[in-house]
């Protein structure tokens, strides 16, 4: 069994990978010609998002028989072509769930309560209390977008604050609980005034935070998005926040975050989205904390362990009398 790996990993994982009957290459630099050419005869491929595994990464690989993501989008993974390969696609659900949840929470905090503007006023020497005066999530209304593992740990977190947690998610019902209560869209669009996207990138919601989207809500809203890029069209974003209705963003995630490789229209998109105060920016971190990443990792040697034969267990070898009187026993085979 080989196990290819093109992104980095601690030594101590690697160590326990190394341990296990598989042979391990570890190319963390690897561009995508180089793992292409290593695909030639990985059994196992594990990586963040270092390549597209599309057709042409997957026609490369004949003896590919599990993808394991680290992580939890997929949407660089061409997971019908592997189904009609007959190779198993895995992704990390929930390892960085927690981490999430309390950015989020974080996020929206810091938000609300003008946190970063103070901060960088006071360090100027500035103490300015009434411009910063902050508000109050305790009885609002949030609409949680896509309840999955990261909808339900922000759920699960805003529980103490009093809000009124309302989720929508096309493709699950009946999950009200103490948390959280079951919402249709238009009763997000007419009750929340701050929105959370936690759902994978597909075709249906790639730029679903578009015009048509920010129009339809009765309240100005704060909007957060930890979940993936392209899900919220920037220039209509900007738009709603020039027009009064999105009254704060937190972006963790950027519809292209490899900022070296901008068009010169995106460039001037996030220089504007970059110059706004009412934004909130980080660099796709949210599932990033120390304990997310040990999840993640556990999650994947545990993937990979599945995947060994059985180990099989044979009786004690018999011990053969070699003398000779005993020279022609019949002995084990």
């Amino acid at each position: 069994m080989e196990v290819l790996i093109i992104d980095n990993y601690p030594d101590p994982w690697l160590s326990e990978m190394q341990a296990l009957p598989v042979k391990v290459n570890y190319f963390p630099n690897a561009d995508r010609e180089l793992a292409l050419a290593l695909l030639a005869t990985a059994n196992i491929l594990v990586l963040n998002s270092k390549i597209k595994v599309d057709r042409e990464a997957i026609d490369h690989a004949p003896h590919l028989q599990m993808v394991i993501r680290a992580g939890v989008g997929m949407d660089h993974i061409d997971q019908e072509y592997l189904r009609e390969k007959g190779i198993r696609a895995e992704f990390t659900a929930g390892a960085n769930a927690d981490s999430v949840g309390e950015q989020t929470v974080g996020m929206l905090l810091t938000l609300r309560h003008h946190l970063m503007s103070a901060d960088r006023e006071v360090r100027q020497f500035f103490w300015r209390r009434e411009s910063n005066r902050g508000s109050e999530i305790g009885g609002k209304t949030i609409g949680i977008i896509g309840y999955g593992h990261t909808g339900q740990a922000v759920a699960r977190r805003l529980s103490g604050f009093g809000m009124k947690v309302l989720a929508y998610d096309k493709y699950r019902k009946g999950f009200s609980d103490q948390y959280v209560k079951e919402a249709t869209m238009e009763q997000i669009y007419q009750e929340a005034t701050i929105i959370t996207f936690h759902v994978p990138l597909t075709a249906e919601t790639r730029r679903m935070a578009n015009d048509a989207f920010f129009t339809r809500f009765r309240h100005p809203i704060t909007l957060l998005n930890l979940a993936r890029g392209p899900i919220v069209e920037l220039p209509a974003l900007l738009r709603a926040i020039d027009h009064g209705q999105v009254v704060a963003a937190a972006l963790d995630v950027l519809p292209n975050e490899k900022l070296d490789t901008l068009s010169s229209e995106e460039r001037i998109a996030y220089k504007n989205l970059f110059s706004r105060n009412e934004v909130l920016l980080s660099p796709h971190i949210g599932g990033w904390s120390h304990e997310s990443l040990d999840n993640i990792n556990r999650r994947i040697l545990a993937y990979v362990e599945e995947m060994l034969p059985e180990q099989k267990h044979f009786p004690e070898v018999l011990k053969v009398d070699l003398s000779d009187e005993a020279q022609d026993m019949p002995t084990a085979s």
